[in-house]
């Protein structure tokens, strides 16, 4: 035990290689979100005339797709910006603790 009024240093140690796996994998989520994002946006749209015409809920129907496209667009898009802010986030502090290392 130390004397009265010192303050004891506690060191935590950083494993890197653990920090690298983990920006290994939020790598490949942030491919995988641009996947999604990218089949969301040019993949999910429905013909026009592709369930007939000339009857009121099928344009019904085309509009709520639509919406519902457009929904899963914006949380593809946002889910991917947030995996790459968490990957260059990591990347940083990955980066100032190998830093401090040296």
């Amino acid at each position: 035990m130390t004397g009265r009024g010192s303050l004891a240093v506690q060191r935590y140690q950083v494993d890197l290689d653990e920090m690298d796996l983990a920006l290994r994998r939020l790598y490949g989520i942030v491919r995988r979100m641009d996947a999604a994002a990218s089949k969301a946006r040019y993949e999910t749209g429905l013909a026009r005339e592709s369930l007939g015409t000339g009857f009121d809920e099928v344009y019904e129907f085309y509009a709520e797709q639509a919406a519902v496209k457009t929904h899963v667009e914006d949380v593809t898009t946002h889910l991917c910006a947030f995996a790459e802010e968490l990957t260059r986030k990591l990347k940083w502090t990955r980066g100032a603790y190998e830093d401090a290392e040296y």
